[in-house]
């Protein structure tokens, strides 16, 4: 059994835990080893002092090692919002994936139900007939052919299904909400990612750098989006060629501005679905302007030498087109056949 004391004093005195440290307590969490009383102090106490960097990426790369993983090929992207900003918009970067890979981005979309929310990914794929536990040789025949395999996260983290009880019992962000997502089971190297405050912005970019990520783009919107919102300026975090830069998107800049949120926000998977159809069939608004955004975000993200202008029209041609629809529709029947009807 671990000793916990010294760790708890550490965090209580304020001090940065070791590599060697943060390690042991994640085994530990993971395994079982710890009571229920012992994680819940040691995330309190993370959370008081404030996660340092290197103890996020101590905890990730622990996260990394105990996921079970799926080979999907090179050059994978996902869209990935870490959720917490209590705005309950619809499943803008899911259906953001789907556009994303009708364009021609190969998507490997990370996702799971609803924690804070209305509709988690995971709650509108299953409305819409998609199968969410498909074996690998079924993920390949998405990927290949329509370019997008989707990955529900609890068949890919079991291990976290031991701290659930305390987090769910603590009610607070821990690190694992910042984590978890992050923590794609295909090893996708170019990633989008949402933070609900801009204070996380520079953290979570610097840790998926130390990841071994490839392109990073973390977005935080002024109206408190966890994405890329079409109401307001969104500030963006990117890293790429091993080095940082901070930058500003406009909507308006690609007429996707929009003056309210209120027509994205929904209260159910169902409402979800039905926005995502509208978009997917073409039709405009603020819900199109989002997926838009987001979609030309990974789209950017993934293509070398394209500018964001380039991705935003590549988006819209993808939903124009009827690419996207089919996409969606394919990527639900191969998830249940593992082949094209």
């Amino acid at each position: 059994m671990m000793n916990t004391l010294p760790v708890f004093e550490s965090l209580m005195a304020g001090k940065d835990l070791s590599d060697e440290d943060m390690r042991a307590m994640l085994f530990a969490c993971m395994q079982g080893t710890l009571s229920d009383a012992e994680v819940a102090a040691f995330l309190a106490l993370l959370r008081m002092k404030g996660e340092s960097v290197s103890e996020l990426v101590s905890a990730a790369r622990v996260l990394e090692e105990l996921a079970h993983h799926v080979s999907l090929g090179e050059r994978l992207v996902d869209i990935v919002g870490t959720g917490g900003d209590g705005k309950n918009t619809f499943n803008i970067s899911t259906v953001s994936s789907f556009v994303a890979a009708a364009a021609g981005v190969s998507v490997a979309k990370h996702g799971n139900r609803a924690v804070s929310g209305k509709s988690g990914s995971a709650d509108l794929l299953t409305l819409a007939g998609f199968n969410l536990q498909p074996d690998e040789g079924t993920l390949k025949a998405s990927m290949r052919a329509c370019n997008i395999a989707l990955l529900f996260a609890p068949h890919y983290h079991e291990t976290l299904l031991r701290v659930r009880p305390v987090r769910k019992a603590l009610g607070f962000r821990t690190f694992f909400n910042l984590l978890g997502p992050l923590i794609n089971p295909a090893r996708a190297r170019l990633q989008v990612v949402g933070v609900c405050s801009p204070l996380l912005q520079e953290s979570i970019a610097r840790v998926l750098a130390e990841l071994g990520r490839e392109r990073v783009l973390v977005v935080c919107s002024e109206d408190g989006l966890d994405e890329i919102s079409p109401c307001a300026p969104t500030r963006v975090v990117e890293y790429a060629n091993k080095r940082f830069s901070h930058w500003t998107l406009y909507p308006e800049a690609f007429d996707c501005r929009h003056p309210s949120l209120e027509p994205i926000i929904v209260n159910s998977p169902a409402e979800s679905l039905a926005l995502a159809n509208a978009v997917l069939e073409g039709c405009p608004g603020p819900a199109r302007a989002a997926v838009i955004l987001n979609a030309a975000a990974a789209i950017y993200c993934a293509t070398p030498n394209l500018d964001l202008k380039d991705a935003i029209e590549k988006a819209k041609t993808a939903i124009d087109s009827g690419a996207a629809l089919a996409c969606f529709n394919m990527a639900s029947t191969l998830s249940h056949t593992g082949s094209p009807s």
